[in-house]
């Protein structure tokens, strides 16, 4: 890698947290173990360890929303570990739109939010 690209780099990614470092700082912080947290993103062992394993991995959306909602986060800090991923929920998107009524009211259980995803035609999580 060119050195001036290397230090522009490392000049504005100091001290900048990844989303797989915010994510494992949000289960330690919750109090929350590995494999509650990906049963309940509907994920699979080998895919949440390979997370663990490379902390600069950036999974796709429709991940960082599952693990959104299995940490029961609220809307401030779920907008941050999307953005975090290098998402955003628009208000353009229905499935965006769905994400965030089920995250503003509370609504956690994935089953429950894949029934709204599905009613409202969009693909589930």
């Amino acid at each position: 890698m060119d050195r001036d690209l290397e230090k522009y780099i490392a000049e504005r990614n100091t001290g900048k947290e990844t989303f797989v470092q915010m994510l494992f700082r949000i289960i330690d912080e919750k109090g929350l173990d590995d494999t509650e947290v990906y049963k309940r993103a509907n994920l699979d062992r080998k895919y949440f360890s390979k997370m663990r394993c490379n902390e600069n991995y950036k999974p796709k959306k429709k991940v960082v929303c599952a693990l959104a909602l299995a940490l029961e986060l609220d809307n401030a800090t779920c907008k941050k570990l999307v953005k975090k991923a290098g998402y955003i929920l628009t208000s353009t998107s229905k499935f965006d739109l769905t994400v965030r009524y089920c995250i503003e009211n509370g609504i956690y259980d994935l089953t429950k939010v894949n029934e709204l995803l599905y009613d409202a035609g969009l693909e589930t999580l």
